[in-house]
């Protein structure tokens, strides 16, 4: 449960850092989107990774 809560959160945030950043029209949102998926799923694993380590 504390897992995905700290994941989801991450999600959000990253995805609306990435979404308030983003200029230059509407080509920019194609990128910012691809952006944060990938920020998104890399920061999921570390935190993963870290997680399991501490809580098991």
């Amino acid at each position: 449960l504390i897992k995905s809560s700290v994941f989801g959160a991450v999600i959000a945030l990253v995805g609306a850092y990435k979404g308030m950043e983003t200029k230059m029209g509407a080509e920019a949102v194609g990128f910012s989107t691809t952006s944060s998926v990938v920020t998104s799923i890399i920061l999921v694993f570390v935190l993963n990774y870290f997680l399991s380590t501490l809580l098991f």
